[in-house]
């Protein structure tokens, strides 16, 4: 639907207000069943123009998330690739990239329509070959419809709302973190007899590969001996001290970094 499309010369289209204000019952109608990729977000620009979408049946970005977490990044361009083996007009191919990138608003209506039909044929196309690959695995069929699916108005408001955090105790985790992080660093240079950079890849592959003699599970692109994730955690399993250490280390410093 061209609704705001307002660069030089756009061509006439339907009023915005009037438009939203015909769709809204459909929109807020429990019953009028809806599907789509990542509706949490629609939810909420809808939300932004006094929307309440309901009737949220499917989320494709869930249905692929819940069927197969890591095989696949989950935006619609890289779920088209990987189950129609299709490849979909792409954002940057009408916009742009960087700072000279085009807004919506900017792009002309013969660009932007086969775009925006493409976004609505790909996420149904893709629900009808996801769905029945839930539906076959009883224990992810109840994940999705009892988890993940009420989840989503749920996170959409806490997203709006934003929720009471206890900045003290808080406070007291950090601590905590950084107390175990240090106590588990100085245990990874006992373990290696020497001092280095546990974020460095370049010094644990020395301290694993050349100085411990730890057996080389994977390499990199340039043949080097993988300090990765998986590849630590496969030598922690096998009982090797370091890697156990590293991936106790690793762990504490993401939560550390990233929440607390």
């Amino acid at each position: 639907l061209p609704l705001a499309h307002d660069y030089p010369g756009a061509p006439d289209q339907l009023d915005f207000d009037t438009t939203l204000a015909l769709f809204k019952p459909l929109l807020e109608d429990p019953k009028a069943l809806k599907v789509g990729q990542n509706l949490k977000y629609d939810r909420h620009i809808l939300l932004n123009h006094g929307i309440d979408l309901q009737g949220i049946a499917h989320d494709t970005m869930l249905q692929s998330y819940v069927l197969d977490s890591t095989a696949t990044r989950h935006d619609m361009d890289s779920l088209a690739e990987k189950y129609l083996n299709r490849s979909t007009i792409h954002f940057e191919d009408i916009a742009g990239k960087g700072k000279k990138q085009l807004t919506f608003n900017e792009i002309g209506l013969e660009e932007a329509s086969p775009y925006a039909c493409e976004d609505a044929d790909i996420t149904l196309q893709l629900h009808h070959i996801l769905w029945p690959k839930i539906q076959a695995i009883p224990s992810l069929e109840t994940v999705y419809r009892e988890l993940e699916m009420p989840l989503l108005p749920v996170l959409n408001t806490l997203e709006r709302n934003g929720v009471h955090i206890d900045i003290f105790m808080l406070q007291q985790q950090s601590d905590a973190l950084a107390h175990d992080i240090d106590r588990l660093e100085k245990q990874a240079h006992e373990s290696a007899g020497t001092k280095f950079n546990l974020g460095s890849p370049k010094q644990l592959q020395e301290i694993l590969y050349d100085q411990q003699q730890l057996p080389v599970r994977k390499k990199t692109p340039k043949g080097q001996p993988s300090t990765a994730e998986n590849v630590l955690q496969e030598l922690a399993d096998d009982g090797y001290e370091l890697p156990q250490i590293i991936m106790q280390y690793r762990s504490l410093s993401k939560l550390k970094s990233t929440y607390t």
